[in-house]
């Protein structure tokens, strides 16, 4: 389910083409037509998610079944009960997660089991997403004394085909209701709030996330600590315009459906301090470890609050990768809002400008703990940037030559970049949403034409296809 290929929206035309059909001869019949709509629907999202990998979508299918019974017995216990069958759940559902994501890091990296079975796990699909949402819905489900809905409606919750691969991570109380009174109509008011942002999100991919993905140095081993800061700088603009590019692609298709997902993105790179980023990054993800983790741990109410928000970004560390270099960057993260926390408590701030130069220069050096996933490489480009001899222009000038047109693209692409994200603060003071500015006619004409123009050709898929 990659939105960027031609492929994923050929994909899609069987299905609308049956839709408009089966709109055409049960027009008349409103029940059956909202059971056909789900089954479409159903039907679409395990295909794709089927074409995208036969094992991902057994194993998809084995954690839904697996919640679904648990659930549906569990509301039969009490109280204590439940909260034992909860345990239990999480604990279970998280095995196939643990296994395909970490079981290799765990034994290999950490217990030197040097176990070649566990090297090279291709991680399914999608699982990093599903798992929790599927896991969100039965706290939800079994503690607030929910019923369990439908068995349809209850599917297309958990495989909606928009959302499953990288999200946002729905909740029941928001995405259910909508799945049990689903009408799949394109409507001209749904096409007009949802094609927009398809056009922001696929610019945000193609225009520009793919085009700085060129220009990355991937694997550097050369000294010079310039190169470095320019390949911080750039993954700081692409892991955005990937990440958020594919949220704002799945938010505007299940617009044109009539579905209204979580926006996933609220121009984080506009926060002026730490906190302020993390509730406008991956919101779905932060607010899923905040109710469900945090406030488990006792919150901000407690004296080790401190060690509350550590623990939580660490386990966002650890989400993200197996790896030691995720769980520095979840505890850099940590630190860093502890720091802010302790700021704001004895009363001190800065002035915006200030705490946002503070906010986003931090960014900038932790995502390199994100990409730099070899502990050698990371060691080796940490001592270069802290050596002061090491920042030299004219070899700096000499390697970006080296690269021919890929390294000269850095600088344009950063310009761009950097104009996008003062358009989005300039969208925030003045409509107080990030992204209406792109969303008129005029924007999205300049948009696609953008995108017809830099498209590289080149596939690359969406980062977070990789958690």
């Amino acid at each position: 389910m990659d939105f960027s290929t031609t492929s994923f929206w050929y994909s899609l035309i069987p299905a609308i083409i049956l839709l408009l059909c089966g709109n055409r001869i049960l027009k008349e019949h409103q029940a059956a037509l909202q059971k056909f709509h789900k089954c479409i629907i159903l039907v679409l999202s395990l295909t794709l998610l089927g074409l995208a990998s036969w094992q991902t979508l057994g194993i998809f299918l084995t954690v839904m079944m697996t919640a679904w019974i648990s659930c549906r017995l569990g509301l039969s216990l009490g109280k204590t009960g439940r909260k034992v069958l909860i345990g239990c759940q999480i604990i279970v559902l998280l095995l196939p997660l643990l296994y395909f994501k970490y079981a290799d890091f765990i034994c290999n990296g950490i217990g030197g089991c040097e176990w070649d079975s566990l090297r090279g796990l291709i991680i399914p699909i999608g699982i990093s997403f599903y798992t929790f949402q599927i896991i969100g819905f039965c706290i939800d489900t079994l503690m607030r004394d929910e019923p369990m809905p439908r068995f349809v409606d209850y599917m297309n919750f958990g495989c909606f085909f928009p959302q499953i691969v990288a999200g946002p991570i729905e909740r029941r109380s928001d995405l259910l209701p909508q799945m049990e009174n689903l009408r799949l109509f394109f409507t001209s008011a749904n096409l007009r709030d949802g094609v927009p942002y398809i056009i922001l999100g696929l610019f945000f991919k193609l225009a520009l996330a793919d085009n700085i993905a060129v220009a990355f140095w991937q694997d550097y081993a050369g000294t010079n600590a310039l190169i470095i800061w320019l390949n911080n700088f750039l993954f700081t603009f692409r892991i955005y315009f990937d990440f958020a590019g594919y949220g704002l692609t799945a938010y505007g298709i299940a617009r044109c459906v009539g579905i209204t997902l979580r926006m996933n993105f609220l121009s984080p790179y506009t926060a002026c301090n730490i906190n302020e980023f993390w509730r406008r990054w991956h919101t779905s993800l932060t607010l899923w470890f905040r109710d469900y983790i945090y406030f488990s741990l006792g919150g901000s109410r407690t004296k080790r609050w401190a060690l509350n928000i550590l623990i939580i970004m660490l386990i966002s560390g650890v989400w993200h990768g197996a790896g030691w270099n995720f769980i520095i960057w979840g505890a850099l993260a940590g630190v860093a809002m502890i720091i802010h926390r302790l700021w704001s408590k004895a009363g001190l701030k800065l002035p915006a400008f200030i705490g946002w130069g503070f906010t986003f220069s931090m960014m900038v050096l932790v995502w390199m703990f994100f990409y730099d996933t070899k502990a050698e490489l990371l060691t080796q480009h940490l001592q270069i940037i802290a050596t002061p001899d090491a920042y030299s222009p004219q070899v700096f000038v000499k390697e970006l030559m080296s690269r021919n047109t890929s390294g000269a693209m850095a600088f344009p692409f950063l310009m761009l970049s950097a104009c996008i994200i003062l358009l989005e603060f300039v969208s925030l003071r003045v409509f107080k949403e990030p992204y209406k500015i792109f969303l008129s006619p005029p924007a999205c004409g300049i948009m696609v034409f953008l995108i017809y123009t830099l498209h590289t050709g080149v596939k690359n898929q969406f980062i977070y296809f990789a958690f």
